[in-house]
Order: C-alpha cells, then structure tokens, then sequence
C-alpha cells in the first residue's frame, strides 16, 4: 500500500477522485453538509461540502461555488463523480453535518434552522437523480470533522470534543 494522501474539501467545494491513496479531509463540518458518493466496485469517491439548501439564498451578484447550495450541489457532485470513473449504479450515498449550532431565542420555531433544511434538501436533489441516501449522520449542535478514506469508502467522522466512528 503506498502512502496515503490527504486533500482539504472547503466550504463549497466539490472533489472527485478515483485515486485510492487518497483521503478527503473535511476538517469543521458544522450546518453544512458533507455529501459522499461511493463505487464500491471501481473504487471512486466524490464529496460536496453543502453550505446551504437553496441557491435562491444568493443575494445578487454572489459568486457560485459549485457545491454552496445543495439544489446545484448535487447535480455537479455526480457529473464529478461520473467524470472520474464512478457508476451510479454501484454507489452507496452518505451524509454527515447539518448540526443545529445556534438557537436564536429558544424554541422549536426557528426559522433559520439551515442544518435541518440542508439535510432536506441533498435528500430531495439526490431523489430526484434516482438515489437515496443510505446512510446519514445529521443533526444534533456539534461540529464534526470528517475523513472521506478512498481506498474504503469509509466516513471517518470525529464530534468536536468526542470520539471518532465510521459510518
């Protein structure tokens, strides 16, 4: 086995690989959303790091990062994924993050609960592409990093200030 690599996913960034010594870092996950796509029979991987649900949120004139909103994400994950070698047909589809960091003034009317409605979102988008998520890890108010393995498939996902499980 050679050396692993690692390369950082940033807010709003898209990475496909088929390379297998190479590990997907996503180092503070917090509202936003890691979404994972993996051929198990080729051995290619593809994340978006999902910042919000709807590119409707742009205000005028805001640049679009190919992965920031999770209705554009989704579809550019999969030609990325496709691109570098990876089939639909043999993937798994995971998501970790959409945490619930703040809670403006209590209650459970918060209409800025972003994390929640990401998590919707990618769910809905990846439907309409004929794909379920198999398996999610959202929710609850902590950040998390996340390691995205090639070589495995594996989501390595550390809580901040807790210990580290895959799913």
């Amino acid at each position: 086995m050679s050396m692993q690599r690692t390369e950082h996913v940033e807010l709003g960034e898209i990475k496909a690989s088929s390379d297998r010594t190479l590990i997907f870092v996503l180092p503070n996950i917090g509202t936003g959303i890691a979404v994972a796509i993996y051929d198990v029979q080729n051995k290619v991987g593809a994340v978006a790091h999902v910042v919000l649900p709807e590119s409707s949120l742009a205000g005028p004139g805001n640049d679009l990062l190919p992965a920031k909103y999770a209705n554009l994400a989704v579809p550019t994950l999969l030609k990325a994924f496709s691109e570098a070698g990876g089939n639909k047909q043999s993937s798994v589809v995971r998501m970790v993050g959409g945490a619930q960091l703040f809670n403006f003034g209590g209650g459970g009317g918060n209409i800025l609960n972003i994390g929640a409605r990401n998590a919707t979102a990618i769910r809905a988008a990846m439907s309409k592409q004929g794909l379920a998520i198999e398996k999610a890890d959202t929710g609850g108010n902590k950040g998390k990093a996340v390691r995205f393995v090639l070589a495995t498939g594996q989501l390595v996902i550390c809580p901040i200030g807790g210990n580290e499980y895959s799913i």
